[in-house]
């Protein structure tokens, strides 16, 4: 069982669209027409609330197990480090360093010397920036998360943790199961998002998205660890 302080803070967000959708409970399905948008409000809320928990653990959970490698009594040897690991660390935090951070206006040159000489200096000595591999996208779909894992030399990451995940499951599916799953309900929040329409959604879609990606995210969290434990091994 993952004890990570990411993984717990994203169940107790699922808790709360639990909440909306036993609020949803209490009118008729289908609704009338006068609660019509009562349940539009709780099932679109629902619905967007779930995907942006797992987006937040996705890149929580990343920089929360790689500040194990930038821990001040380890004494990390960087060159050992996979060369995706070392070639994502470096140019991702050069990126970050000239244009800003993520979906934010990007600060005048002279205000990023500051953060570009930080960087420089992280660089030199062999350390890794956390923060420089959280970026999903603003899009948590299968795509963006196998980039996310893929710069940490974890690739194929829905294989490496399908056999969890079936365990968890508890029935066979479908090879490609996970990320058709996925999409399906990164696709739900965009309709909402985009539509307001979420009547179209049912009670089910809904119950199953909630256990899906909270078993997702337990088993992403189980690789994540797994994988920072070996690093931690190999390049001390």
């Amino acid at each position: 069982m993952p004890n990570s302080r990411s993984f717990q803070q994203f169940k107790e967000a699922l808790e709360m669209a639990e909440e909306l959708l036993k609020l949803e409970q209490q009118y008729r399905n289908p609704p009338r027409q006068n609660e019509q948008k009562a349940v539009r409000g709780l099932r679109g809320a629902a619905a967007v609330l779930m995907v942006a928990a797992f987006e937040n653990f996705l890149r929580e959970s990343m920089e929360e197990h790689l500040s194990k490698l930038s821990q001040n009594n380890l004494k990390l040897q960087f060159q050992k480090l996979p060369d995706k690991f070392r070639i994502s660390s470096v140019y991702n935090s050069l990126d970050r360093a000239m244009k800003g951070p993520p979906f934010q206006e990007a600060p005048p040159k002279i205000d990023r010397l500051a953060d570009i000489e930080r960087i420089c200096k992280v660089i030199i000595s062999g350390q890794v920036d956390p923060s420089v591999f959280i970026d999903t996208g603003g899009n948590p779909s299968p795509k963006n998360i196998k980039v996310l894992y893929s710069n940490i030399a974890l690739e194929n990451i829905f294989s490496r943790v399908r056999p969890k995940f079936d365990r968890k499951w508890g029935k066979p599916e479908a090879f490609s199961f996970v990320e058709d799953k996925l999409q399906e309900v990164v696709n739900r929040r965009h309709v909402v998002a985009h539509t307001a329409d979420a009547l179209k959604i049912t009670r089910g879609n809904l119950r199953e998205a909630l256990r899906f990606l909270e078993i997702l995210a337990h088993v992403l969290d189980m690789e994540l660890e797994d994988h920072i434990k070996h690093l931690v091994k190999l390049c001390t």
